[in-house]
């Protein structure tokens, strides 16, 4: 079909504003990647020159006291080392106090890293998702510098909430950082109260221990919720995917009857 040579004027217009609105979408995409290439260059850089490690000695130092028969929970002169978990993880760690202190430093920092790679591999179909993994990947790493255990749970959870396993690993990951309950509402919105029951059950009774022990001279301090907490938005595409796999499980025995 031919165009009139009227009709031209109106159709080369339409296809400039198209190449102008291109033009601005990619120049927005550059300049959101570039800003969170940068932020997650800046913590690299921080942890890099300088890997402090304070919650690997407050793992250790817990694993201590727990094999010589002190208490889980104590004060320490440096409070980044205070240990704030459930008990069961401090008594993971006491094989390792019979470790030389920088083996068991690298070695964990290695094990983070690799956690940290596996959470990020996952969120690279699209440019969002690389400016997610850039933005919250940077943060992750930041607490790997640390020593803490956050890359390992956000590496749990963005692997294992689509699967069965996912309400125990909620549990138990809840057990150490308060934040994966929150998976506990999708459970609750789903109405999958096994789900719920579980999460719920498991991350009480790894907790419940504490209760029992001396806590007296331990400094209840509260910390309140920081920016590392926003890793955990990893894990919310696993989640909404769980919700998908749940369903698609109940619509197959549906169907079966």
């Amino acid at each position: 079909m031919t165009v009139a040579p009227g009709n031209r004027g109106p159709l080369r217009s339409l296809g400039g504003v198209m190449r102008r609105a291109d033009a601005w979408q990619v120049i927005t995409i550059a300049f959101v990647i570039v800003t969170c290439w940068l932020f997650a260059l800046a913590n690299a850089v921080l942890v890099t020159q300088q890997w402090e490690f304070n919650d690997v000695h407050a793992y250790l130092g817990a694993g201590q006291r727990i094999a010589e028969g002190g208490p889980v929970y104590a004060p320490t002169a440096d409070e980044s080392e205070l240990y704030r978990y459930s008990p069961w993880f401090a008594v993971l760690w006491i094989p390792f106090t019979r470790l030389p202190t920088l083996a068991v430093e690298v070695g964990w920092a290695i094990v983070l890293i690799g956690a940290t790679l596996l959470v990020l591999i996952n969120f690279r179909r699209s440019w969002a998702e690389l400016a997610l993994a850039l933005l919250l990947g940077g943060l992750l790493y930041r607490t790997a510098g640390w020593g803490n255990v956050q890359p390992i749970i956000v590496a749990a959870l963005v692997y294992l909430l689509p699967t069965r396993a996912g309400p125990w690993v909620v549990g138990i990951t809840a057990s150490l950082k308060v934040w994966p309950l929150a998976a506990v509402v999708v459970y609750a919105w789903r109405r999958d109260w096994s789900a719920v029951a579980i999460s719920v059950g498991v991350a009480l009774a790894l907790s419940a221990p504490a209760l029992f022990t001396d806590l007296n001279a331990y400094p209840a301090a509260s910390r309140p919720p920081n920016i590392y907490d926003a890793t955990f938005l990893f894990a919310i595409p696993a989640l909404l995917q769980a919700g998908q796999t749940a369903r698609g499980r109940t619509s197959s025995r549906g169907q079966a009857y």
